[in-house]
């Protein structure tokens, strides 16, 4: 018989067959995870390959999740504008018209209102200026609210916000406006003059005043005039 090629190798000696596939490897034999709710169970008995690795513990286990903060209650909205009901947004991305800002105080309003509430989120003015020779907005506008409560839940909401998505860098930042109320921005549009050619330029009342749930008209005020020759427009701004 020849040598073995490794001089300390020991030597071997078969077994039976029907012996060999009685008795089961090892690290064959393992159970399966039985994952509960809050809870990690991990097997009896592992394959040698995974009892090196360290098992996921949680560790902080007696913290328990926090819970959502209630929603201010109604007589803390009015701390901040007092009866003001309109706002001024700053910080608007310039690419925004007034079909986009609609969207956006709808949505708003319609997330308030889901939400059974003493004094309802809605709206009745908006005004965005706009550049007339660029067609992109000045990056402000105005807003009347029909409550004080429901500008005070617009300001928290989109106070310091900024605008994901859209390349803009300047965080949103809600302000008191100087006209206080519909009747004002009425008396103040009512004769103003826009030398635009379209009328999504001009300052709108909302009629019913949307909750984001209702169907409502718009109605422009001031005139839109057109300028003679091709000529440049101007801008319209408000103090």
């Amino acid at each position: 018989m020849a040598p073995p090629l490794n001089p300390k190798a020991p030597e071997f000696y078969p077994r039976n067959r029907a012996q060999e596939l009685s008795q089961k490897p090892k690290f064959l034999s393992f159970t399966t995870f039985s994952v509960k709710p809050g809870k990690l169970s991990r097997p009896k008995c592992l394959p040698p390959r995974l009892l090196k690795q360290k098992a996921w513990v949680q560790k902080n286990r007696n913290v328990l999740p926090r819970k959502p903060l209630p929603p201010p209650k109604e007589a803390e909205l009015k701390s901040l504008f007092g009866d003001q009901t309109s706002v001024m947004i700053r910080n608007i991305p310039n690419m925004f018209g007034r079909k986009d800002l609609l969207r956006i105080l709808n949505n708003h309003c319609r997330r308030e209102n889901k939400v059974q509430q003493q004094i309802p989120s809605s709206y009745d003015f908006l005004y965005l200026p706009m550049d007339f020779v660029k067609h992109a907005n000045l990056g402000y506008a105005f807003v009347n609210f029909t409550s004080s409560v429901a500008a005070e839940r617009f300001r928290r909401e989109y106070d310091n916000f900024s605008w994901v998505g859209f390349g803009y860098k300047k965080i949103c930042e809600i302000s008191e406006a100087k006209y206080q109320g519909k009747e004002e921005y009425t008396q103040h549009f009512k004769d103003s003059r826009f030398p635009c050619h379209t009328d999504d330029y001009l300052p709108v009342i909302l009629s019913p005043p949307s909750n984001g749930f209702t169907c409502y008209s718009l109605a422009t005020l001031g005139y839109r005039v057109s300028t003679r020759g091709g000529g440049t427009g101007r801008r319209i701004h408000v103090a």
